[in-house]
């Protein structure tokens, strides 16, 4: 792999992570949801849950093929 290549899926994952702990975790709030799954189809996976002491919790996920 390259160091264009390299560079391109960190700025996806940053891009990915991004969207999950910033638009999806608004939107969860926004709506008052207790847990939302997020998933682009190609592997990558992002999961926000409420607590019951009201604390976010977030897990993301990736799959990649070597």
């Amino acid at each position: 792999m390259d160091i264009s290549n390299e560079t391109s899926e960190l700025k996806n994952k940053e891009s990915w992570e991004g969207f999950v702990k910033g638009d999806v975790l608004n939107f969860l709030i926004g709506h008052n949801l207790q847990a939302i799954t997020v998933d682009d189809g190609a592997g990558k996976k992002g999961i926000i849950k409420k607590a019951a002491s009201g604390e976010y919790k977030v897990q993301i996920t990736s799959n990649e093929t070597l």
